[in-house]
């Protein structure tokens, strides 16, 4: 039957392609009977069963070389000229891959496999009329020829004619119920175009066919048969299930180590996870098999658009467009880099300029990107209802956060081609990133009922449904939305935090957001943490490397009160606003290390202690440009990295206020407004080239890292690997103590005690091994046998940090703070950015009684410690004790912005705002403070004494009574009572 035969054919979908001219085909032939003549038993058969292994293996020129081999022996011609078309193909040989064929139907006139394969070569060259022309051709002579079947049908989907194009992919679902092909190559067509039937009618029961039953019954019927894979992981992968989409996809690797396609997906997953780097990187695979495979054009120019590199993302297009130029995406992808180029309009003259079609040469609308009317032009020439280059178009500018323009294309893309999933979809995910919750709601479920599998909107929907159980606390310029249980308190603070510090910072920037931040706080619930919350919130996948984000417009922050880890959520939520305002300042156009190095600036603390170590460390070998910092951020190859790029960003607004003046920072902002490139921007501002203010920089930091000590790390390796290597070194000291500091830290402390012992057999200066043991002996309380075996360590002009540090615990522990104070000093002296120094240089001076050595120790630390809770509340309780309530006041707030939860902050807060008569104030912290921590006879009679202040002495009696039913012996209580009586 025609319809075997075509199956055969298409599984051999990667033959080669030999067939050329005539003249050259009868001279190869002459030579490949001679070279025949020596394969002995070797039949045609045998031939071109060999070269379709070859091909299915990625082996494209032994391929091709043994097709010729079966051409020579006779072997049937159809299919030595289609396996040898395939091979050109899979390498970028595009002309010769049909001429192959052209050539052949000159032999074998109407042959209809070798007229499909035309079609099909036609189409994915752009030349849509003759692909149509023939195809429709080889569907009249053969009905059943399905590659000429899903030729047409993709034809009528990108030239706008909808209703044909779906009555094509539906042909294939009937087709397979009809005939219930087996063959490998047949069922992969029919996923093909049953995929596209699901798409198009939201029939999610085949996309659970296509993945379970037809990809695998095409690899039962041929092992090696690797596109099923690549359409299960790709399918896979367009729902965001990567976990599933990886493995199938490095299936068809393991079959075709050659396949261009699967390579390509795998970087499609590195893009979604904005590894920017990884993609390129596999563009550039996928281009050394085939120079000139459009997909992974396509890939490598959305790296570089998405990673700013306009020009080399419109490289790569326009490389693509040579291919086939009227692909809708890549043609999108042109569009993009055009309208990033000429100034991305406003959503009104976008509006305007997508209603109609433009005609080529017809006067285009005023301030239209000229290069953008005519990519819209041609677009509309092809295809009157573009919604594969609109909804494209679309999620380019979304990404490069031009929210209004991408919500026009993806709306205009739903209006002229509804049944197209993407648009919808993205559009739901662009309402749920503005904020715009109610309408993303609508969106949502329709493209849920769509697609049930597909990840990021069955989260979004998740997401949605939480909410709805969110308590909304409306301010002037904020809607905060909490938990209405679990952090009912946290969200009164924060909605007050953000209206303290809104009218500081929009004087500051000169600009205020139009409409009210949406502010979202993530708690645990259903199992799931408030950080896998607030990633689905912002992502629509689980997992994102920070506590708190912003899109521009609304802020979402993962609840400190669920945090395995404390954390200041005013210093985030700061952070957070500043760039809700700088990136709508500039228009979103605003570089990502700009607005991280303003946000980053007015968090109101200095740099991290980590930062200043990495600085310590890197410079200058391993310091970025302004061309590669955003890189840092994108897709960082470890923490370090992404900590180092918000260093490196603060440092350059440093050294923009000690080059310029402070007001440089705003006048570069209003540059970018404009849209410029860096280097423009640069010049524009501080009048120099770019080459120019990087070497002013490099010299700035020259100067600031002059008599900077990095302290050494500890081993980082693991166990195992040291256990290896001291194997292999059984004399190196160095190797020795690191194996039994490793130990140390999991926690086997036997085997640890021995190793350190046995590498200060070696060397007894070796610093881990005695940090080993002196750690030890303050575990067994030999403070004084620890000291004595640093002490001869220590280097007091060039102290190891972790041998001073240990030094002041180990005096501390052993009664000696004067000493410790000394070793304190030293380290912060030394290693100024240290939060630990200070904490210890706290501790000793208490001990020591000098309360106000311990404040100014206290008040350093909170500077380095922002995320420390605790030296705010010592100092709150310093300045009660003093009846400093407005210092008072400030500390225990801003240990509140650690520590919400503590009730005993919230009891310093109520006593400072009662001593400061604020007496409604301090009713709320007191009533805080009881609900925190109910049956405390020391908050109550302290909210007791509040109530009775404020006038409401019933309430207060009622309270005291309440502690004396508890305990009748609470003399305070009874005395207050008895006042009150």
């Amino acid at each position: 039957m025609c319809r075997c035969e075509l199956d055969n054919s298409s599984a051999d979908n990667n033959k080669s392609k030999l067939l050329s001219r005539s003249s050259w085909w009868a001279l190869s032939v002459i030579a490949l009977i001679l070279s025949a003549s020596a394969l002995g038993a070797d039949t045609s058969n045998d031939l071109l069963a060999k070269a379709k292994t070859h091909l299915s293996k990625g082996r494209y020129e032994e391929a091709e070389e043994v097709f010729g081999k079966a051409a020579a022996a006779k072997a049937d011609p159809v299919a030595v000229a289609l396996g040898i078309s395939r091979a050109k193909e899979a390498v970028g040989a595009w002309e010769e891959a049909e001429r192959v064929v052209t050539d052949a139907l000159a032999h074998q006139s109407g042959q209809p496999q070798l007229q499909a394969r035309l079609a099909e070569l036609q189409f994915v060259r752009g030349r849509l009329a003759e692909a149509e022309k023939t195809a429709n051709a080889v569907v009249a002579a053969s009905p059943d020829n399905a590659v000429a079947r899903l030729v047409l049908a993709d034809i009528y989907a990108l030239t706008g004619r909808f209703p044909q194009a779906n009555a094509g992919y539906r042909w294939f679902i009937r087709f397979y119920n009809a005939r219930q092909p087996e063959d490998a190559a047949t069922l992969v067509l029919v996923a093909r175009g049953s995929v596209q039937y699901a798409r198009w009618n939201h029939n999610t029961q085949i996309f659970h066919f296509v993945v379970n039953t037809l990809c695998p019954d095409a690899l039962k019927n041929d092992p090696n048969a690797w596109e099923a894979h690549l359409i299960s992981g790709s399918l896979l992968l367009e729902k965001y299930n990567r976990e599933q989409a990886v493995p199938e996809l490095e299936q068809a690797l393991l079959i075709n180590p050659r396949a261009a396609e699967a390579i390509v997906l795998l970087g499609q997953d590195a893009l979604d996870s904005n590894d920017f780097e990884k993609a390129e990187t596999k563009a550039a695979e996928a281009l050394r098999i085939n120079p000139r495979c459009p997909s992974a054009l396509q890939l490598k120019a959305d790296a570089c658009f998405l990673s700013g590199r306009i020009g080399p993302a419109l490289a790569a297009a326009t490389s693509a467009l040579a291919i086939n130029p009227h692909d809708e995406g890549v043609l999108a992808r042109v569009a993009a880099c055009a309208l990033v180029t000429d100034g991305v309009p406003s959503r009104q003259v976008l509006e305007a300029w997508l209603s109609k079609p433009t005609a080529s040469g017809e006067p285009k609308s005023p301030g239209e990107s000229p290069d953008f009317g005519k990519i819209w032009a041609d677009v509309n020439n092809t295809d009157p209802k573009p919604g594969v280059f609109l909804a494209n178009l679309g999620q380019l500018l979304e990404a490069r956060r031009r929210f209004d323009a991408a919500e026009v294309c993806y709306r205009r893309a739903m209006s002229l081609a509804p049944q197209l999933p993407e648009a919808k979809t993205s559009l739901g995910m662009l309402l749920m990133r503005v904020g715009r919750t109610d309408q993303a709601r609508m969106i949502l479920d329709e493209a849920f009922k769509a697609d049930p599998y597909h990840t990021r909107v069955s989260n979004f929907r998740k997401v949605l449904k939480l909410l709805d159980g969110y308590q909304a606390i409306s301010t002037e310029h904020f809607v905060v939305r909490v938990d209405s249980k679990l952090d009912k308190l946290l969200g009164g603070y924060i909605a007050e935090y953000l209206e303290e510090i809104y009218p500081q910072l929009v004087e500051r920037f000169g600009f205020a957001p139009p409409q009210r931040t949406q502010i979202e706080i993530f708690n645990k619930s259903e199992g799931t943490s408030g950080h896998e919350w607030f990633s689905a919130r912002m992502v629509g996948l689980p997992w994102i490397q920070t506590i708190g984000a912003s899109t521009g417009v609304m802020v979402a922050l993962a609840s400190p009160t669920s945090a395995p880890v404390p954390f200041n959520w005013a210093r985030v939520l700061r952070h957070e606003f500043v760039h809700v305002i700088t990136v709508q300042q500039s228009g979103f156009n605003i570089p990502h290390w700009f607005t991280e190095a303003l946000a980053v600036l007015n968090e109101g603390y200095p740099p991290p202690s980590e930062w200043m170590e990495l600085l310590a460390r890197r410079f200058p070998e391993q310091l970025r440009t302004l061309a590669t910092l955003d890189r840092g951020f994108q897709r960082p190859a470890n923490s370090d990295d992404w900590q180092f790029a918000y260093c490196q960003s603060r440092l350059y607004a440093e050294y923009m206020i000690h080059r310029a003046g402070a007001e440089s920072l705003r006048k570069l902002l209003a540059a970018y407004r404009e849209n410029p490139s860096t280097a423009a921007a640069i010049k524009k501002v501080f009048g120099v080239e770019l080459s120019e203010f990087e070497r002013g920089y490099l010299d700035f930091l020259k100067s600031k890292v002059a008599g900077f000590h990095a302290a050494e790390r500890p081993p980082s390796q693991g166990v195992q690997d040291l256990e290896k290597q001291v194997e292999a070194h059984p004399k190196d000291a160095a190797i020795i103590g690191a194996y039994s500091w490793a130990l140390l830290e999991k926690g086997n402390t036997g085997l640890a005690k021995k190793i350190a012992k046995d590498a200060l057999a070696i060397d007894p200066k070796q610093r881990w091994a005695a940090l080993v043991l002196s750690r030890l002996d303050a575990e067994d309380q030999k403070y004084s046998a620890g000291i004595a075996r640093l002490e001869p360590l220590l280097d007091r002009t060039a102290p190891h940090a972790e041998i001073l540090m240990t030094l002041a615990k180990l005096n501390l522990l052993d009664d000696k703070p004067k000493q410790a104070a000394e070793l304190c000093e030293l380290g912060v002296k030394y290693y100024p950015w240290q939060p630990d120094f200070v904490r210890g240089l706290a501790a000793a001076e208490g001990q020591l009684g000098d309360e106000k050595r311990v404040a100014e120790a206290l008040t350093h630390l909170c500077e380095l410690a922002p995320d420390d809770a605790a030296p705010r509340k010592r100092l709150a309780e310093l300045a009660l004790k003093q009846q400093r309530f407005a210092d008072a006041i400030r500390l225990a707030k801003s240990a509140l912005y650690v520590d919400v939860l503590d009730a005993e902050i919230h009891r310093d807060l109520g006593e400072a705002y009662l001593g400061a008569k604020q007496v409604k104030q301090a009713l709320t912290e007191f009533e805080a403070g009881v609900d925190l921590k109910p049956q405390d006879a020391e908050l109550e009679l302290a909210f007791a004494k509040a109530l009775s202040a404020a006038g409401r002495a019933p309430e207060a009696r009622k309270l005291l009574q309440s502690i004396l039913d508890r305990d009748g012996k609470n003399a305070a209580a009874r005395v207050a009572l008895d006042a009150l009586k």
